[in-house]
């Protein structure tokens, strides 16, 4: 594994909260004080102007627990911002989900003891159709919006309304166990961007190599499969790449999208997958990346955090995400991360949206990539990498897709109940549920849950 990371400039420090996202669960509140930029209103929501730090104190709610957290990757951040000038900052971080609790409960109060918070993408659209976050067009230009992908960009956005600002985002790459492979005799086909490995491929390779490794199954081995099996983040994938929609273009319906051929036929291959003995039974998303970091599965479709994870001294490999045979131009790769929004309580809005694009798109930006590793939104920055001799293949893989085959995940104010509706629909036909029956269950489900929401 030597060769594929050396000079890993782009780290994943963040890989263990990102695995482990959802578990966390011990709160820390821990009050910084730093200095900011920007023209901003003071309490009475006059402006003031940059310099003037006795004026305005914005306060940021964030998420992250544990030295490699926001909080500790930040400091340093924000100790440059108040070098440069004059807003004060008191940070809050929590756990991923009393961040949300914060945020929902005093938003719905319509507290403004805080200014600027750290929103998962999946909750934009519902914090924007609650009126908890300020609209972002006004402080962000077409220029400035140009300068993220168009798919960080449109997962920001609601009822063409600019709700949050991408951090940075995430993509996927095809990983392989190089060592297993070659035990095998299998050899990869030279591949690139422009002339992707089919899905049948990969499924044809891992038949073959387990044919050889694990003819009787008792090693254990998995053939191919997604990170994070069963969750829309990554799964939806397969249907995307057949051309296939993730919901509604109001955000809330799955009739007419999940009830397709694209969605039929992307969970009728990998029920096919599944039942041929390639793809995995039995474990979770919490658990099927183990397998592959313990050196039991073969090929696998995972996050650019992948490597890091690894404890084994197999050789890994990876190469760009695959498409369907016939869908060579649909190739698509699920994205989407943490992005920045302004309460729209909030009496330093001016302040607030000044701090947000220093941290998202000027030097704020630059600081927390470089120390972060994550994918960056911002186009130029995905250039940088693509032209990095020391960035590592599965970032230049990642830089390529973030710009050119991400797709964002259902924008919609009901994603919980989307989520909780087709991880379940993806389960189930991996389990062997008929397809048609399992994805019409799925919009009865959804319809019912949502029923309330709608207009």
């Amino acid at each position: 594994m030597e060769k594929y990371l050396k000079k890993r400039r782009y780290g994943n420090m963040r890989a263990r909260k990102i695995l482990t996202l959802t578990t966390v669960s011990t709160m820390i509140a821990a009050s910084l004080s730093f200095t900011g930029c920007g023209n901003a209103e003071s309490s009475d929501g006059k402006a003031t102007s940059k310099g003037d730090s006795d004026s305005v104190t914005l306060k940021w709610v964030s998420q992250g627990p544990g030295e490699d957290s926001w909080e500790g990757l930040t400091k340093p951040i924000l100790e440059e911002y108040e070098k440069e000038t004059g807003v004060h900052i008191d940070a809050e971080f929590y756990s991923f989900n009393d961040l949300f609790e914060v945020i929902e409960t005093k938003a719905a109060a319509g507290n403004a003891d805080f200014d600027v918070m750290s929103v998962d993408v999946t909750y934009i659209a519902k914090y924007g159709t609650s009126g908890y976050l300020e609209p972002l067009d006004k402080y962000f230009t077409d220029e400035d919006k140009a300068k993220w992908d168009s798919a960080s960009y449109q997962a920001g956005v609601w009822e063409d309304t600019m709700y949050a600002a991408p951090e940075n985002t995430s993509t996927q790459v095809l990983y392989y166990n190089k060592t297993l492979l070659d035990e095998a005799g299998i050899v990869i086909p030279e591949n690139d961007e422009n002339h992707r490995l089919t899905y049948d491929q990969i499924a044809d390779l891992a038949k073959q190599a387990l044919e050889k490794l694990d003819p009787d199954g008792t090693e254990g081995l998995i053939g191919f499969d997604f990170q994070q099996v069963s969750r829309v983040y990554q799964m939806n994938m397969l249907a995307n790449a057949m051309g296939g929609k993730n919901i509604s273009d109001d955000g809330y319906s799955l009739d007419g999208v999940v009830n397709t051929k694209p969605w039929i036929d992307a969970m009728t291959w990998y029920q096919d997958l599944v039942n041929a003995g390639i793809a995995s039974k039995g474990y979770d998303a919490d658990q099927l990346g183990e397998q592959f970091y313990a050196g039991k599965m073969l090929f696998m479709v995972g996050g650019t955090w992948t490597p890091s994870g690894m404890k084994v001294d197999d050789e890994i490999e990876c190469t760009y995400a695959p498409c369907f045979e016939g869908f060579e131009d649909k190739a698509a790769t699920s994205t989407g991360s943490w992005y920045f929004g302004i309460n729209s309580n909030s009496k330093n809005k001016d302040a607030a949206a000044d701090f947000i694009k220093w941290f998202t798109l000027e030097k704020g930006n630059d600081m927390w990539l470089e120390v972060n590793g994550d994918v960056p939104s911002r186009l130029d920055k995905q250039e940088e990498i693509k032209n990095d001799p020391d960035a590592s293949k599965d970032m230049k893989i990642a830089a390529y897709e973030a710009a050119n085959t991400a797709v964002p995940r259902a924008v919609t104010p009901v994603f919980g109940e989307y989520s909780t509706v087709l991880d379940q629909a993806w389960e189930d036909v991996r389990n062997g549920a008929d397809v048609e029956e399992t994805l019409e269950n799925a919009i009865e489900q959804f319809e019912s849950a949502t029923a309330a929401y709608k207009k």
